[in-house]
């Protein structure tokens, strides 16, 4: 990588002698004190050195090493692009964002523009700034590198996410369709849109775009459940028992429709009611652990302990180290007067949370 750099900034300081020697016979004097300071300024022989042992560096993976080495070079001259330029790249590797973006800033300012060099620090600064939370910093570099990674699909999800995070929901919308090959102006294109934005809980900018899909081809499937999810997330649960029933009484097999159904029921404090959903859920997905504890936590609250006690026992046959069905459990055998076993649970539940995900 250093050696390409290199040779990619010296071809360029090349380039430039040979446009000032055209103007030669105009400019002299100018050519002269140019060329005078140029030799003033010009590095040692010890800081190509460091660049070469810098790439070794980087190949062996000692980014720590490369901070160390070519850190008092910046110090000393914060001009030497390609210090800079490495330094930022092991700062991004480490990743270390904050000294990542203030290196790569200076090589971007330093470096030939559309040089290799260049390119790739716009291509990393962006992504630093992403990193950092600072989308509205990485937007123009994410859109000037995407003119020549048209083809980096993860480079292209990035500026999407980026769009997104600056509620610029339009170019979010035409960039994943680019991706996933979709007319961009399509309602197709307006619903995995809205799924993607819900996903990363933009529930409004979601909202907007299923309104704009709906305009566009009014039968769609699944509007009503993706409505219904966002009004969840919203905590509006009427609303929400609203659009799932909706979406049943079109789509009666959808199990995830009947379990949010249920869930919002609970919510709403409309324990009876719940309870057919969260059935219905669960014999449409036997997997479902999410419906059983739910279901669970309506029969607790019912004090139809025995019938909580079974379906919790269930989950745990599927998946020995949820922690919810053993909190859960030792919550119904505390109730039913069983202090051992809700010790025994309780323990297993707290080992399972200290461990954390699995």
């Amino acid at each position: 990588m250093y050696h390409v750099v290199s040779c990619e900034l010296r071809a360029e300081k090349q380039g430039n002698v040979r446009r000032l020697m055209l103007l030669i016979i105009m400019m002299l004097l100018i050519v002269i004190l140019l060329q005078t300071a140029g030799a003033q300024n010009a590095p040692p022989p010890q800081y190509q050195n460091a660049l070469k042992q810098a790439e070794k560096l980087f190949e062996q993976g000692d980014v720590d090493g490369v901070i160390r080495l070519l850190g008092p070079w910046t110090d000393d001259n914060p001009k030497l692009a390609e210090a800079q330029h490495g330094l930022g790249l092991a700062y991004y590797r480490k990743p270390d964002f904050p000294n990542a973006i203030r290196h790569l800033s200076m090589a971007f300012r330093l470096e030939p523009e559309n040089s290799n060099a260049w390119r790739q620090t716009v291509e990393v600064l962006a992504m630093a700034y992403y990193f950092s939370n600072r989308a509205k910093d990485a937007l123009p570099l994410l859109e000037m590198a995407s003119s020549w990674v048209k083809d980096n699909t993860n480079y292209q999800y990035t500026l999407a996410m980026a769009y997104l995070a600056t509620h610029d929901r339009e170019n979010a919308r035409r960039t994943f369709a680019v991706i996933f090959g979709l007319e961009p102006d399509s309602a197709s294109a307006y619903i995995l849109a809205a799924d993607l934005m819900s996903q990363e809980k933009y529930v409004d900018d979601s909202e907007a775009m299923i309104l704009a899909a709906l305009k566009i081809q009014p039968n769609l499937p699944l509007v009503s459940y993706k409505l219904g999810l966002i009004a969840l997330t919203r905590g509006r649960y009427e609303e929400t028992a609203k659009h799932m029933s909706k979406e049943l009484e079109s789509n009666p097999g959808h199990s995830n429709a009947w379990h949010y159904l249920g869930d919002a029921y609970i919510r709403l404090g409309k324990l009876q009611e719940a309870v057919v959903p969260l059935q219905r859920a669960i014999w449409l997905n036997l997997q479902s652990t999410r419906s059983y504890l739910l279901l669970a936590q309506v029969y607790s609250q019912q004090e139809r302990h025995f019938v909580a006690e079974n379906t919790l026992k269930r989950v745990i046959d599927m998946e020995p180290r949820n922690y919810e069905a053993h909190f859960q459990l030792a919550r119904v055998y505390h109730k039913t007067n069983r202090p051992e076993l809700a010790k025994k649970e309780m323990l297993i539940a707290n080992e399972i949370k200290s461990s954390g995900p699995q």
